[in-house]
């Protein structure tokens, strides 16, 4: 008995001596929180997105690691712990950004997509270095958060759960333009707008704009009962380089198909523009069109008339 007295003493003395270890774990999450710019020139964000996309990038190299699509507020991404990572975040639901090269944190960008040819035949082809110029829609708003060389630690299973907080902001701009003394309106069946020399791209893990040039193509245009034209376009930004004029140019249909362009010089109203308004007091007016009915011939749609005006600013 005192055998077995002595035995249970001393086990009851390893256990009270003993701390609990906490194992550690390879692969645990981490918490991201996401905070979306609302504070945005000419432009209300009406809801959140309905997606961001969170990608992870090796930092020594640049390459991908793993992602996550998560909520607008955020959510828990899976990682390896003790390591080092570049972070970015953007929303995926947009229509016409799109993303290339997402593979590579240093080379990843946003761009949007070429309009079709048929257009380009009611334009004279300006501004661009090679004679030839790429006309695009434009962009939807790309919110993106980025943050470089994170480290994130390994932990207990039993610590708290790490937590990253990153703010996204839009790489994308959105100007309107006012056009007054507009008249026959009654007469107009489509308006269509292209301003060149704007940036094509913007590399989003830097928020760098591209040094090529695109021009932009937007149709979202009314015209008020005083004659004022207003319209919005999005644009990636002016292009970092000076050197190319930007113009604006309307192209209105009148209800036979016949087209008329006007072409306006705004390139010093883009450069340096905190407000992103562009202003332009021209008189334009789109005549009654002639139709089969009117007895002479429906007009060609292949014909369109340069129009060059002197804006008033």
């Amino acid at each position: 008995m005192r055998r077995i007295a002595i035995y249970t003493l001393m086990l009851i003395s390893i256990l009270t001596s003993c701390t609990r270890r906490p194992l550690t774990t390879a692969d645990f999450s981490v918490i991201v929180n996401i905070e979306i710019e609302k504070d945005i020139i000419n432009y209300e964000v009406k809801k959140d997105p309905s997606l961001m996309r969170c990608i992870f990038y090796d930092h020594e190299t640049g390459a991908f690691v793993t992602q996550a699509f998560l909520p607008a507020k955020g959510g828990n991404v899976s990682l390896t712990p003790d390591r080092t990572y570049d972070i970015l975040v953007y929303n995926f639901d947009t229509e016409s950004t799109w993303i290339e090269q997402e593979n590579w944190f240093h080379s990843i960008y946003a761009s949007t997509s070429l309009i079709p040819d048929s257009f380009k035949t009611k334009l004279k082809t300006r501004g661009s270095k090679d004679g030839q110029e790429d006309i695009v829609y434009d962009p939807d708003h790309l919110f993106v958060g980025r943050m470089e060389n994170v480290y994130i630690p390994s932990r207990s299973v039993e610590a708290p759960e790490y937590v990253i907080d990153i703010k996204t902001e839009t790489v994308v701009q959105t100007w309107i333009v006012e056009v007054r003394n507009v008249t026959g309106k009654e007469n107009i069946g489509t308006i269509a707008s292209v301003v060149t020399a704007l940036a094509e791209y913007n590399k989003i893990a830097y928020n760098q704009r591209s040094m090529e040039y695109v021009s932009v193509y937007f149709d979202n245009h009314q015209i008020d009962n005083n004659g004022l034209l207003t319209a919005k376009f999005n644009t990636f930004g002016a292009n970092p380089d000076n050197g190319q004029k930007q113009i604006l140019s309307l192209v209105f249909t009148d209800l036979a198909g016949k087209g008329y362009v006007f072409d306006f010089d705004v390139t010093d109203q883009i450069r340096n523009n905190k407000d992103q308004i562009i202003r332009i007091t021209a008189e334009i007016d789109i005549p009654k069109p002639i139709t089969s009915g009117d007895g002479g011939f429906a007009p060609v749609v292949d014909d369109w008339n340069d129009v060059n005006t002197d804006i008033i600013i």
